[in-house]
């Protein structure tokens, strides 16, 4: 087996953070990792003199390489050191092409420069982002040999999965002068030599891959030092101190997007505090519901902002007050302010909001694709179009009177303020007293649905692994309990006051500094959340637990891999087996798991893929610590150094206490059941 990995950066492009490339970094690097072969592939450049210098000095197969920008992805191309320099010449093309870090090649420019693409291993970023679009790849499938992945999980998907390219893990690293820690990001391939055409044929063929040494499709290696496990279930087992939570941070450290369960996490030193915190999580963890439940309100929120009741009251009183004042002076009229412009009304001016919304959802109905053999069930696709078409005349003759009457009324208003200039009398008040009688319908109309809302109800309901999510509406009980919709700091004393009242309400907040407007709807309406038990009742702290240790678990469906040390040290074994092992080992079919345990509910029910033995030994006056790994069949564990020890004792000592104890226990067991 030959371990390689073709994708290295040692210049800092324009696509790059800067960075100071190391020799000696790249050198300790291969050493380190035990490097067979490496290709150099910078972002859209290849720099000749410092290939040529690494080459030198390197003893391992070094190819040139370049990370092309490629209709918005990035894709590899390697070549042979024997054709570097015409390779050179055609990667010089791409760096004139490609000016700043948005830029890509069309597919076109792309074949056009690499011209006979045979020449070169080509591999595309596959599940990586910026990925390769899927046209692309299948436009390039007769030269394309791998696809590169962002992870060890990604790579067993794509080795299940006869549709999907032949997997490769590569570390995408910058070789700095001050990198610390290097990726465990390689892939293995079963061949003799390490030259381009050997390469090619392996990555042609999904069993000569693999990212362990042992060349198996489902082990994955984590150390350097040889160390695998499983890409699927994984149990490390070992008595106390003997570097079993040591491995787990070790995994945690060295792989990137690990979702690492911790030994009591998910326990708090007080019931207050365990049940605050579940609160806040379960709010947190539901949070897009609420988003959605509120959105229509919010709408209705940012509408009612613009409705000026209080100013509306007081233009109504001047236009009382003047139209008093016009009738009084009405023998002072004379000519101007008898004029019938002088106290001429403008038209009032109508949108077509309602008109264009039914366009364009009859154009909706014409274009969508995914359900146009149901619309064309039931609608004639020419009966639409000419509904469109009728329906844009009507719009087009409404624009004309719309833009009429808003000619009208500027001739008006001139003309009305030239007159006004010419004579004491005083002018009515200009007022649109339907916008004032609207205004005050959309406010009772307002204040009857903030009633609604406040109204205690059940507003969602839903089975997660065996317990109930309840959601309630209702209304908040004090000015503490207010501050708690946004992340307003400031009292609530003199706002909570008007919370009946749901117009003064928003008027408060409205005038109150440091709430966001987009933020006012929240404090109409509180969303509560509660968890039943399968039972129907309000979880215990214990439960709370579970559910927290099982949404935990969940969620590490977004992650690469999921850790989880000692779940037996907070939960009963009738939880672990039933609903636990259940949903870790649905998990580990899609992605790498690693349990800790002292406790054979998990350690032998849940039948794990790989075991790990971590053991602290006794050697020429100084304590090794070692981890034996293996098949759960396998009658003998083996560390990296090439020790072995006998699984069976590993999991009687381990799990059982000992074959005596274990036996004790069957016979009391027994003599129990008889």
């Amino acid at each position: 087996m030959k371990k390689i990995d073709l994708h290295i950066h040692t210049v800092a492009t324009i696509s790059d953070a800067p960075f100071e490339f190391g020799i000696q970094k790249l050198l300790e690097y291969i050493s380190d990792c035990k490097l067979d072969a490496i290709a150099i592939t910078n972002h859209n450049l290849f720099d000749l003199e410092q290939f040529t210098e690494i080459k030198s000095t390197i003893k391992i197969s070094v190819f040139p390489g370049i990370e092309v920008s490629l209709a918005g992805g990035h894709i590899l191309v390697i070549t042979d050191p024997n054709n570097v320099t015409d390779f050179s010449s055609r990667c010089l093309e791409v760096t004139n092409k490609i000016k700043n870090p948005e830029s890509s090649l069309s597919i076109q420019e792309f074949k056009e420069i690499y011209a006979d693409l045979n020449k070169y291993l080509i591999i595309p970023h596959y599940q990586k982002p910026p990925e390769i679009p899927k046209q692309i790849i299948d436009d390039l499938s007769e030269d394309i040999y791998a696809g590169e992945v962002s992870s060890a999980k990604k790579f067993s998907s794509c080795i299940k999965n006869l549709s999907c390219l032949v997997p490769v893990l590569f570390s995408d690293c910058r070789i700095s002068t001050d990198l610390a820690e290097f990726p465990q990001r390689q892939t293995y391939i079963n061949c003799g030599d390490t030259t381009l055409g050997a390469i090619k044929n392996c990555l042609a063929d999904k069993t000569k891959v693999s990212l362990s040494s042992e060349g198996k499709s489902d082990l994955i290696e984590i150390f350097k030092d040889g160390l695998v496990i499983s890409n699927g279930l994984n149990v490390v087992v070992g008595e106390r101190s003997s570097g079993k939570s040591y491995t787990l941070e070790k995994i945690f450290k060295e792989n990137p997007d690990v979702k690492f369960i911790r030994q009591f996490s998910l326990i708090e030193s007080s019931n207050k505090a365990d049940e605050e915190k579940f609160n806040k999580m379960l709010a947190g963890n539901q949070s897009l519901f609420s988003q959605d439940y509120l959105s229509e309100f919010q709408n209705v929120v940012m509408d009612m902002l613009n409705c000026d009741i209080a100013g509306d009251s007081d233009r109504v009183q001047q236009y009382i007050e003047s139209l008093k004042k016009y009738a009084k002076e009405s023998k002072k009229f004379d000519s101007f302010s008898k004029a019938k412009m002088f106290s001429e009304e403008e038209y009032s001016i109508s949108d077509s909001k309602g008109l264009v919304d039914l366009i364009n959802s009859i154009e909706n109905l014409i274009e969508n694709i995914e359900f146009r053999s149901i619309i064309l069930k039931h609608i004639e696709l020419n009966k639409l179009k000419n509904l469109i078409v009728e329906l844009m005349v009507e719009y087009g003759k409404r624009e004309v009177v719309r833009l009429k009457k808003i000619w009208i009324n500027d001739l008006v208003k001139d003309i009305r303020n030239k007159l006004r200039l010419r004579t004491a009398v005083t002018p009515i008040a200009e007022i649109d007293l339907y916008g004032v009688a609207m205004n005050l319908e959309r406010r009772d109309k307002f204040d009857k649905i903030s009633k609604l809302l406040q109204t205690e109800q059940v507003i969602m309901e839903k089975s997660i692994q065996g317990f109930k999510v309840i959601a309630k509406k209702c209304s908040y009980v004090n000015a503490t309990d207010l501050k708690t919709a946004g992340a307003y700091k400031g009292s609530m004393a003199s706002v909570y006051p008007k919370y009946n009242n749901p117009y003064d309400l928003l008027v408060a907040l409205k005038e109150t500094s440091g709430i966001p407007q987009a933020e006012i709807h929240k404090y109409f309406c509180k969303i509560c959340y509660s968890i039943l038990n399968k039972d129907g009742f309000n979880v215990s702290g214990g439960e709370r637990s579970e559910f927290n240790l099982l949404q935990q678990i969940e969620d590490a469906q977004s992650y690469e891999m999921l850790l989880i040390d000692e779940p037996e040290s907070s939960f009963d074994n009738i939880f672990l087996k039933n609903e636990v092992n259940s949903l870790i080992k649905e998990i580990s079919k899609t992605m790498p798991v690693v349990i800790v345990t002292h406790n054979n509910t998990i350690g032998i029910s849940i039948r794990p893929d790989y075991v790990l033995y971590a053991k602290k030994e006794k050697e020429e006056n100084r304590m090794v610590h070692r981890v034996y790994s293996g098949y759960p069949t396998d009658q003998m564990l083996k560390s990296p150094d090439g020790a072995v020890i006998r699984n069976i004792n590993v999991t009687l000592d381990c799990l059982e206490g000992g074959s005596d104890t274990y036996s004790e226990r069957r016979r009391i067991y027994e003599s129990i059941e008889n």
